[in-house]
């Protein structure tokens, strides 16, 4: 074999074992968060936030969302006014729902550790699979999104589905247009309000 036939197989070997590593994130990220979302959506509220949150080191993600009722309970407490709803309306980090459904994503954090240890790998294969990981939970938003985890029709259309990095930083703004309609109100909204924040 000689080595440029050497080289193609051993990229074609490279990408099969990203692709099943993709994959088995995939699947195990569709795993802990389908339950946790039949709980929250199923609560009664009105969500038009629902967003998987990473970090740039590449951690597990994590859920947060927010509601009207959420939003209007967490006005009502501050005792700042209606103004302090801008502040928080989009913000992961102050909603009461922040990491929802832990108790299912416990072993999908305890597999981000291992698989592979962020900590062994050189800055090139570091940066390559952070990136990974990032696509993988677009994927499965996105397939949990065809399976109708986020409702249908006007419900789903009036939710906003994204996947974040944090801290912010500008890819998160193609990640959420691809996850919805940019026709929406929703979107238009988020684009307008807080899309600026993640630049």
């Amino acid at each position: 074999m000689n080595s440029c036939v050497r080289e193609a197989a051993g990229a074609a070997s490279a990408d099969s074992t990203r692709w099943r590593h993709v994959d088995g994130l995939v699947t195990s990220i569709c795993k802990a968060f389908r339950p946790a979302l039949l709980d929250l959506l199923g609560s009664g509220e009105n969500f038009y936030y629902c967003t998987f949150v990473m970090t740039a080191e590449g951690h597990a993600p994590f859920l947060s969302a927010w509601s009207e009722e959420a939003l209007a309970r967490a006005v009502d407490e501050s005792g700042e006014g209606p103004e302090v709803a801008a502040d928080l309306k989009w913000s992961y980090a102050d909603s009461p729902y922040v990491d929802f459904g832990g108790e299912y994503t416990e072993k999908l954090r305890a597999s981000y550790l291992v698989s592979p240890n962020l900590q062994e790998l050189g800055a090139d294969e570091l940066e390559k699979e952070i990136e990974l990981r990032m696509d993988a939970v677009e994927q499965a938003a996105r397939q949990l999104d065809e399976e109708g985890a986020f409702g249908a029709g006007q419900r789903r259309s009036r939710l906003l589905v994204a996947v974040e990095i944090m801290p912010p930083v500008p890819s998160n703004v193609e990640r959420v247009a691809r996850l919805n309609d940019t026709n929406s109100e929703v979107f238009k909204q988020w684009l307008e309000e807080a899309a600026e924040q993640q630049r």
